[in-house]
């Protein structure tokens, strides 16, 4: 798995109440080394070492004829703040692979997931997600989280706007730069 050159783990999703509930110092260092440790198994086994507390995620994405680049960003299936699709790794996938899954049923996009993680962040207490590109192919109409969740395709400069996290709202400016080095 490669990293996009200047891609940080991020510091953790805000918790109900709190505007941006930053781990600290430790708490990064810890999700940096439980990320790093899992990877090296996934490398030598070609496939992810099952982790309850490691989830996955991707930024859906499609660049336009006039090089606008647009992002699929979902609601929690409570209905909330924009988010990225994310979710458990699956125990015979990898990272990159369980991430285009979760696109597939959260936010109802097919595409191809580049094995380039954009960044990371700790998410609830325990919990930590990694987050790659993901290069929409198709958009379904209907899915298999369709009465779940609201998604809607935004401008990637509107969806920094739009969601309520620093983390997020990093790895989005994460894709422009990874977009920018691959043209």
């Amino acid at each position: 798995m490669k990293r996009v050159s200047g891609a940080v783990l991020l510091k953790s999703m805000p918790v109900k109440g709190k505007k941006n509930s930053a781990g600290g110092k430790k708490s990064v260092q810890k999700a940096e080394k439980k990320i790093l440790k899992t990877a090296k198994k996934a490398e030598k086994s070609g496939k992810m070492a099952f982790d309850k507390n490691l989830r996955s995620g991707t930024v859906p994405y499609l660049v336009e004829d006039d090089g606008t680049v647009r992002v699929m960003l979902v609601t929690p299936s409570g209905g909330g703040a924009w988010m990225l699709p994310k979710g458990n790794i699956e125990k015979n996938m990898t990272t990159y692979e369980s991430a285009a899954k979760e696109a597939f049923e959260e936010a109802g996009v097919v595409g191809t997931c580049d094995p380039v993680m954009l960044g990371a962040y700790q998410f609830k207490q325990s919990q930590f997600v990694q987050i790659f590109p993901l290069r929409i192919t198709r958009i379904l109409d209907r899915w298999e989280e369709t009465e779940k969740r609201s998604r809607f395709l935004f401008r990637l400069d509107k969806a920094a706007k739009v969601v309520d996290s620093d983390d997020i709202r990093s790895v989005l400016l994460k894709l422009r730069d990874y977009l920018a080095k691959q043209s």
